[in-house]
């Protein structure tokens, strides 16, 4: 009798593609914020510096997470990042995050 061989889930595979996407541009927007306004940095309130470190430290949890998290929360964190209709502008720029990552996790 032959076994069956496993499918790869791939809306798993987009749903890490997606949560990597989104922590992309909460990293780069910080970080572009930061290096573009670097110069008057001194004069911003208290706050600024701290949201964008939040921004940064988060877009770069999800990308850890997207990359190396478990398949089974991917769907769950996926859904709740793309709630809002603003997300319809992520999930294009998600397919050729999709279509690198998708070798490396259609294998396991």
């Amino acid at each position: 009798m032959a076994r069956k061989q496993k499918k790869p889930d791939t809306f798993s595979t987009y749903c890490r593609s997606y949560l990597v996407t989104v922590g992309l541009i909460f990293a780069a927007t910080s970080i572009a914020a930061w290096r573009y306004q670097a110069s008057e940095a001194g004069t911003w309130p208290w706050w600024g510096p701290a949201l964008l470190a939040v921004l940064a430290t988060g877009g770069g949890a999800l990308i850890l997470f997207g990359l190396l998290g478990p398949s089974n929360k991917m769907d769950k964190w996926a859904e709740v990042f793309s709630r809002h209709e603003a997300s319809l502008i992520f999930m294009p720029l998600a397919y050729p995050v999709y279509l690198i990552i998708s070798p490396f996790y259609g294998r396991r």
